[in-house]
């Protein structure tokens, strides 16, 4: 794993910052969502505002963000 990876996986990303490293992410609730840099971290469609947290390199490398014509389309 990279340095940048190590610090990303200790670090807490809340709703609405950008996503640095493509990758699977969990939040508060126990949800995974794969991200991929440049996305934005989203809000829990019942909870509102989390935090994510990296939860490891996404397995499949051919799955596409989930951004539909560059907008985001939720989980």
């Amino acid at each position: 794993m990279n340095r940048g990876r190590q610090q990303s996986a200790k670090r807490r990303f809340k709703t609405g910052q950008w996503v640095q490293y493509d990758g699977m992410y969990s939040n508060d609730w126990g949800d995974d969502l794969l991200l991929v840099q440049g996305d934005l971290f989203p809000t829990h469609p019942q909870m509102g505002e989390t935090h994510w947290f990296y939860a490891g390199p996404a397995v499949h490398y051919d799955h596409k963000s989930p951004k539909s014509n560059g907008h985001y389309i939720g989980y």
